[in-house]
């Protein structure tokens, strides 16, 4: 389905940027600024995904805001929040590939919401302005990462690995597609913690492409096609490092500095492939977090802090806001996933009954 043109040409000038960045050696994914806390929506309290993250990490890094907190003017307004005369908003795009509508069951004689899949998706366009944009809004959270937590995500993310991890090299780290394993400096070999963790995520994200996994084609590699995968790669580790604080080092720099050029050779061909990366980028964040970052934790109950949701108009009455952690706010997301499934359950188990009970009365 062809782009809107005006759309189209937010795309090419925002990859232009982009390209001109990485020809810089200076790519907006390797910006730690809000590396522990991604961009998200502060009236809603959900965090933008794939493209619209990747859109706002770059318009954080051009111009220079270091909240990561966003919304419509719509939604600044019903806040009571101003946007400041003059600002210019940053366009997002939301695509569904399914809706929601209400069909009637034929044994129960009542409406059921539904999923339906969509011939062509649907795409709306919006325009969101940082908070730094606003008057009216108290300074973001300080943020404080409890490295012991950061820890116990990232040894679980390694300890669940689908592809075999092994510490076995002296210069090099790579994922094998043949043999399906994963081969990296022991860790000592680091200059920092994190650095290893970025290295490690980088290459887990590769064995998502495994036929086993996501299968993406791993073997038909051209020189643009393995350019095409480090950006996916590159781009999936960097969600999860921003989302878990695991900051670069100077290391991983130098270690993918000599994709740069290849990847901006990619984009002038053809501009659409930074979102095509950035969409690809976030399914396989997804799936490293369920099968493999997450797997088998226990739910922590989040300490009772302030939500990072709840905006409040500056006033000489409000507090400071305390600090708090990106697990607490992962941990906010798993608790209200786990209600929602709960719910679900509940209604399915009432249609059963009443089914049942319908069944009974003939």
């Amino acid at each position: 389905m062809p782009l809107p043109e005006h759309v189209q040409e937010q795309r090419n000038a925002l990859v232009e940027k982009v390209i001109k960045d990485m020809e810089a050696g200076k790519p907006f994914f390797w910006d730690s600024e809000h590396f522990g806390r991604p961009a998200h929506n502060m009236a809603l309290g959900a965090s933008y995904r794939g493209l619209n993250r990747m859109r706002l990490m770059i318009a954080a890094k051009d111009k220079g805001y270091t909240d990561s907190r966003w919304c419509t003017y719509k939604q600044a307004q019903e806040k009571g929040w101003q946007v400041k005369k003059g600002e210019k908003g940053t366009h997002i795009e939301w695509w569904a590939k399914s809706v929601t509508v209400k069909e009637l069951n034929p044994e129960t004689g009542e409406e059921e919401k539904k999923l339906k899949e969509l011939d062509h998706p649907l795409v709306k366009f919006y325009t969101v302005f940082n908070a730094q944009q606003m008057e009216g809004v108290l300074p973001e959270h300080p943020l404080t990462i409890d490295e012991n937590e950061k820890n116990r995500y990232m040894e679980n993310m390694l300890k669940n690995s689908e592809a075999k991890i092994f510490f076995d090299q002296s210069n090099r780290n790579f994922y094998s597609s043949t043999t399906d394993e994963i081969h990296v400096l022991p860790r000592e070999k680091f200059k920092t913690l994190d650095g290893f963790y970025a290295t490690c995520a980088h290459e887990i994200a590769h064995s998502t492409g495994h036929s086993t996994r996501m299968n993406r084609d791993m073997f038909n590699f051209e020189k643009s096609e393995y350019a095409k995968e480090e950006l996916r790669a590159e781009l999936a580790s960097t969600f999860l490092q921003q989302q878990y604080g695991i900051k670069f080092d100077e290391k991983h720099y130098e270690n993918h500095a000599a994709y740069l050029q290849s990847w901006a050779k990619v984009l002038k061909d053809d501009p659409n492939e930074l979102y095509r990366a950035a969409s690809k980028a976030q399914e396989m964040a997804n799936y490293i977090e369920k099968n493999m970052l997450l797997k088998g934790l226990e739910q922590v109950t989040p300490k009772m802090l302030e939500s990072v949701n709840e905006v409040p108009i500056l006033s000489k009455e409000v507090k400071e806001p305390a600090k708090v952690s990106p697990f607490q706010e992962i941990a906010d997301r798993a608790m209200a996933k786990k209600n929602r499934q709960q719910r679900k359950q509940k209604l399915q188990v009432s249609i059963k009954d009443k089914s049942k009970q319908a069944e009974m009365a003939r």
